[in-house]
């Protein structure tokens, strides 16, 4: 018992770091622009280690300046639209950030961005959606790996649906 203890309190100990680190971490997503970006982040998780992750990055992005809604979902798989029963927003994000379910057991691997077509026609917007695949990367690192609207067909059909809903510009 006693070593199960030392272990859990190692991991503890570990997530926080992680978690601190992500959170101390400058975020250059709102360098450019005096008009910060606006981003949902949407959480499915329901594990202590990944709640920790995605703690970690919403401070990483509030520091960067970005203006950050935050939605705890409960859904049944990571296929399972989480705004579907959602009333859009007055002012449609420009990113939308997806944790689904499945990271905590490795059944998904994936992170996922959405961008509306407004976010492919501008440099800037590119050069924003790399960094925010960087930052990605850093917390989700060894645990899923960050996945855009070109990558994946069901996420550019998410993001398609989303963009006609009034979610995403």
């Amino acid at each position: 018992m006693k070593r199960r203890t030392r272990y859990l309190l190692i991991a503890i100990g570990l997530m926080a770091v992680v978690g601190l680190a992500g959170v101390a971490q400058t975020s250059p997503l709102a360098d450019a622009d005096p008009a910060a970006p606006r981003v949902l982040l949407i959480d499915e998780t329901r594990t202590f280690t990944s709640t920790m992750r995605v703690g970690a990055l919403a401070g990483a992005l509030r520091q960067g300046g970005v203006t950050l809604d935050v939605r705890l979902e409960t859904v049944s798989t990571s296929y399972v639209d989480p705004l579907a029963d959602s009333a859009a927003p007055d002012e449609p994000f420009d990113l939308i950030l997806i944790v689904p379910i499945g990271i905590e057991d490795g059944s998904v691997s994936e992170v996922w961005l959405l961008t509306g077509n407004t976010a492919a026609e501008s440099a800037e917007a590119f050069d924003r959606i790399a960094l925010l695949r960087g930052l990605l990367s850093a917390v989700f690192e060894g645990v899923a790996r960050p996945v855009v609207t070109v990558d994946d067909l069901w996420i550019a059909g998410l993001a398609a649906v989303y963009e006609t809903r009034g979610w995403l510009r």
